[in-house]
């Protein structure tokens, strides 16, 4: 167990979305053993870090073009080792398991490190991703505090989103795409079938909540697969930063979604998510089930499934898993939450 004298801490997560969101959870274990004026600084994937760009309890985001480049030629890795050799950081937690990190966290001065290339902690394959940091976490902090290791995320205020995107008083978002998005619908087997979403979507707008479809700019040709919409949907696919983004998701009644990042962005503001999963595996890859959030897990719960990263997934013909998954069933879910 550290002592308390630690004022300025680094942590490496330089993952996906859904990487970055479930590494939040050792912000407040963090600020609650070591105080909440502690100095807390993040390696992450570029653009992704912008996620805590509104968040008080960053400080700084080193923002890496690249994992794997070694630290000669990667500029963001540079900028790491830099600033501890300006202020030498009290702790470092590296929650990266690969080595492709361990020279930067060698040279980056720190009193103490805590991870690789000092110490591999294996994951289990069929634990959540949460509870395998947890096993980082619980090297170094207390029960208390560990306690807290939660995915949280804070965005801009609810307030200035909802004048800015003319927000109904209640609405529900709907996150049709994934990281998959450039391929073709029939070939993105973690994509639920378009002639569904379609349906979800116009049963969802006769209602007397507003539909939001979100999604990034560089997902806007997929969405054109289920253009026109109707005219209670509105539209925020592109338009949204991530900041803006959070508070979307913290302020919907709730948020329909395949196995993406945004789903892990929903649950980390206690928006209850609705989880439409088939080839991946949900004890791993769902949203992080708190007492503070819903998480509700739609599956057509084949005998294949998951096959995610397996023989099966390769020679699957069609993502049947995805397709007995039928809108009904989801509004039927959602109606059984909000009434």
């Amino acid at each position: 167990m550290l002592n308390d004298k630690v004022s300025r801490i680094l942590v490496i997560r330089a993952g996906q979305l859904g990487d970055t969101v479930c590494a939040s959870s050792i912000i407040e274990p963090l600020r609650h053993r070591y105080g909440e004026s502690v100095t807390i600084d993040w390696v992450a994937k570029a653009g992704i870090g912008r996620v805590f760009s509104r968040d008080p309890r960053i400080h700084k985001v080193f923002e890496l073009s690249s994992r794997r480049a070694p630290l000669f030629f990667n500029q963001g890795k540079r900028a790491v080792v830099l600033e501890s050799w300006r202020k030498a950081y009290d702790l470092i937690v590296n929650l990266e398991l690969a080595s492709i990190f361990n020279i930067m966290v060698r040279l980056t001065k720190s009193t103490h490190k805590i991870g690789m290339p000092y110490r591999l902690f294996e994951e289990p394959p069929q634990t959540h991703a949460v509870e395998n940091l947890h096993l980082i976490y619980k090297s170094f902090l207390d029960a208390q505090s560990l306690a807290l290791a939660e995915p949280k995320l804070i965005g801009s205020p609810a307030s200035e989103v909802r004048a800015r995107y003319a927000l109904a008083g209640r609405f529900i978002v709907l996150v049709p795409s994934n990281s998959h998005h450039h391929l073709p619908p029939e070939k993105n087997y973690r994509n639920w079938p378009v002639d569904h979403w379609r349906k979800l979507i116009a049963d969802l707008s006769r209602q007397q909540r507003q539909v939001v479809i979100v999604g990034g700019k560089n997902e806007l040709g997929f969405f054109e697969y289920l253009k026109p919409y109707p005219d209670n949907v509105l539209d925020l696919v592109g338009k949204t930063d991530f900041p803006d983004l959070i508070a979307v998701l913290a302020a919907a009644d709730a948020v329909v979604s395949t196995d993406t990042g945004p789903a892990h962005m929903a649950g980390a503001v206690n928006t209850p998510v609705f989880m439409l999963i088939g080839p991946t595996n949900a004890k791993r890859t769902a949203p992080y089930k708190t007492p503070h959030n819903e998480v509700r897990i739609l599956s057509a719960n084949l005998a294949c499934s998951p096959c995610y990263h397996t023989e099966r997934f390769k020679l699957c013909p069609k993502n049947q898993c995805m397709y007995d998954i039928l809108p009904e069933q989801v509004v039927n879910d959602i109606e059984s939450i909000l009434g």
